[in-house]
């Protein structure tokens, strides 16, 4: 088996397919990743003869390894193009709400006031909100992001709760569109880069 990943990471290795990337850790876990998925989908999806229920988890791993393919190569993307310190430390606010006093004769009703709260790039920040970052500052591909929050949708069905609504999915019918949209994502990124 560990063989057979071999060659996949060899392959994407051999076409220079993360040389874009800078971070040499980074780009070997890129490889280590896009093997893994290939293996997946031609060693398990491929040659072997599952249930469909068994399928759609495959799909479903895939999927998770797509967007984390697609996760890290946009915030290394981000980072990049934050180029001063400032914007590194401060690339992205939030509003929320702070207690200021509790009303005594309710139990969940407060006073508060609304603040604005800096989240920094070194944080660990809800990609979610990342993408709607990416949105409204328009650093990438208005189309391109969305492709990015496709992955996000997918990939939360890792959740059981947005399982339950997955109806309107077939996971290993979406795979295919899934190989395109991260080659046009990751073709995107690195051209821009």
């Amino acid at each position: 088996m560990e063989k057979e990943l071999d060659y996949y990471i060899s392959l994407f290795k051999s076409n220079s397919r993360y040389s874009f990337i800078k971070d040499i850790k980074l780009q070997e876990i890129l490889y280590l990743f896009s093997g893994y998925v290939s293996f997946i989908y031609y060693n398990e999806l491929e040659e072997n003869n599952y249930s469909e229920y068994l399928k759609e988890i495959k799909a479903h791993t895939i999927f998770v390894y797509l967007w984390s393919i697609i996760e890290a190569i946009t915030y290394y993307f981000v980072k990049t193009k934050l180029i001063d310190e400032k914007s590194k430390r401060k690339y992205l606010e939030i509003e929320e709400f702070k207690k200021l006093q509790k009303i005594e004769e309710t139990k969940n009703l407060y006073i508060c006031k609304l603040e604005n709260k800096e989240i920094s790039f070194n944080d660990s920040i809800n990609f979610h909100a990342l993408i709607n970052w990416l949105k409204d500052k328009k650093i990438i591909d208005e189309k391109i992001v969305e492709k990015i929050d496709d992955f996000r949708k997918m990939r939360n069905l890792v959740h059981i709760n947005a399982f339950l609504g997955y109806n309107e999915y077939k996971l290993i019918q979406e795979l295919e569109k899934a190989f395109i949209n991260t080659k046009i994502i990751v073709d995107y990124i690195e051209n821009n880069i």
